[in-house]
């Protein structure tokens, strides 16, 4: 099978996966912002909660509304959260604020496996449309034949791909260090806790469509001036 097709058909199926994860994740956050959660903590403040039993104090949480949001940012040693997981009582804003708290678990007993992941997560986020770019305008330079340049567009992009695949045990391992908290908080809510079980899996894997959404965040968050600025300090 020429090798032109092989990487067609490679690309493909690392596509129709990401887009999956990114649907799949979609249509549970719908569902799951449905339902209220057994306590009326925010997502912002059951994080906190979380973190404090965890003997973490020093990350500050924020409101942050822009293209790249929901992280656990290890430098600042902050947690950005988009403004309805930050300010929702949802199962929905638990699970995600909840997941993104975990990582600052990891930072402070495994940083170099969490900082290669957020590695991998931003190769995924940007490569793929930069990679684009440059073997496009080599080939209208004519540099490079277009059907080389295709095989490399494909390899490159399969491969990011499966390094976002292969570095997923980070993000489950996240989860699992959410389950004493979870255990304890809602031993009287099983029903609460069964969700958040089939929840936490589908926050785990969202960012596996990273690698077919990398022309919005190329785009719209990469390039000079399209990002909003991070805040510096919560909102009095």
């Amino acid at each position: 099978m020429p090798l032109l097709i092989i990487a067609i058909l490679l690309v493909t199926i690392a596509l129709m996966a990401s887009r999956h994860a990114t649907t799949r994740y979609q249509q549970a956050m719908a569902r799951a912002r449905q339902t209220r959660a057994p306590y009326a903590h925010t997502g912002a403040e059951i994080a906190r909660l979380f973190l404090k039993q965890e003997g973490i104090t020093d990350v500050e949480i924020l409101p942050h509304q822009a293209i790249v949001t929901d992280y656990f940012d290890p430098s600042r040693r902050r947690l950005f959260l988009s403004r309805r997981v930050h300010d929702e009582t949802t199962l929905a804003a638990w699970a995600v604020a909840l997941h993104e708290a975990a990582h600052a678990l990891q930072d402070r007993d495994t940083p170099g496996e969490f900082r290669w992941r957020q590695t991998i997560i931003r190769l995924n986020r940007y490569g793929p449309t930069l990679i684009a770019l440059l073997l496009g305008t080599v080939t209208v330079l004519k540099m490079l034949p277009a059907r080389i340049a295709l095989i490399l567009f494909g390899l490159a992009w399969t491969g990011l791909f499966c390094l976002n695949a292969g570095t997923l045990a980070i993000e489950w391992n996240a989860n699992l260090r959410l389950r004493r908290f979870l255990d304890e908080h809602l031993a009287s809510y099983p029903d609460s806790r069964d969700q958040l079980d089939r929840l936490l899996p589908t926050v785990a894997t969202r960012e596996l469509g990273d690698t077919a959404a990398s022309p919005r965040y190329f785009f719209l968050s990469a390039l000079p001036g399209t990002t909003k600025l991070r805040p510096t300090s919560a909102k009095k």
